[in-house]
């Protein structure tokens, strides 16, 4: 057992459990501050449970406001997938929301996790709206390290990837940068801005930095005025919207040549913009509701 100021933090067992976690997963409301979809049933609440943390060597608890023995919520790393990552997820019954309960768990469990020597991070993904949940997860010393198309439960959304390392040690290539070498530098940077979103970060006469966002220190593309013959680069290039308006707006640029958008068998819809110099930018995101 876990303790916190407030908190008994006891292992998980599923039929002791099963009926405090399903009367919070059945509920509509909950389910929408938490952007997902409620459980039908009984047997519904079974399975996520089984399925998310069956298989996590016993590392699932369950919160209990001292002194009530009913769960308030749970806490837990997802099933074992041979990383020494672990994913982690927390959930909390809506009447409990705002008090500071879950922040006050998380922030035990994942220090009493990544002293375990067979982990060497915890990883959390949350929808980008959740902002209450984003909040639990820096409370809990976890940092922001990463974007992922989502499409879940008929809505398109994304997930921010948070986490934190046992070992705290700084990277040693933290930054790639594909150059395009093309004729017109402004205008091809102009497009992309358009099409893309990205932000041009740094300008000088032939020379352009495009970002994803307007921060400094981040990924992007070069952008280089070509003084010869060009040979056409290959770049992926991900999203989180749906990618056919940005196929239509390519098409509607003048880029006949870029492709239609297809589902690919890792659950991504994906595009190629083929760019006058014939670079070929793969562009992807999350599949169709």
């Amino acid at each position: 057992m876990l303790k916190t100021a407030r908190l008994d933090l006891v292992a998980f067992d599923l039929e002791r459990d099963l009926g405090a976690l399903h009367a919070m997963f059945s509920d509509p409301a909950w389910a929408r501050g938490g952007y997902m979809a409620p459980t039908g049933s009984v047997e519904q609440s079974r399975e996520r449970l089984t399925q998310e943390f069956g298989d996590n060597g016993g590392w699932t608890w369950v919160l209990r406001v001292r002194p009530d023995e009913d769960a308030a919520g749970l806490i837990g790393v997802f099933s074992d997938q041979g990383s020494s990552i672990r994913g982690i997820s927390w959930y909390l019954r809506r009447e409990h929301w705002g008090a500071g309960l879950m922040t006050e768990a998380a922030r035990v469990v994942v220090d009493h996790l990544l002293r375990q020597p067979s982990i060497t991070g915890i990883e959390a993904w949350i929808d980008s709206r959740n902002l209450r949940s984003i909040a639990v997860a820096r409370h809990a010393g976890l940092d922001l390290v990463g974007r992922l198309p989502r499409t879940h439960y008929g809505e398109i959304a994304q997930s921010v990837v948070m986490a934190r390392a046992a070992e705290l040690t700084d990277l040693v290539t933290f930054g790639v940068a594909p150059v395009l070498f093309v004729n017109d530098v402004p205008g091809t940077a102009r497009l992309l801005c358009e099409l893309l979103g990205v932000q041009v970060r740094f300008e000088l006469d032939d020379f352009v930095q495009l970002g994803f966002t307007e921060w400094n220190g981040q990924s992007g593309l070069e952008i280089r005025r070509a003084s010869g013959g060009v040979s056409p680069a290959t770049v992926t290039v991900d999203v989180g919207v749906l990618v056919d308006p940005i196929h239509d707006a390519a098409r509607a640029a003048g880029l006949v040549d870029s492709t239609p958008p297809e589902d690919t068998p890792w659950y991504r819809r994906t595009f190629t913009l083929v760019l006058p110099e014939g670079h070929r930018l793969t562009v992807s995101g999350p599949v169709r509701p």
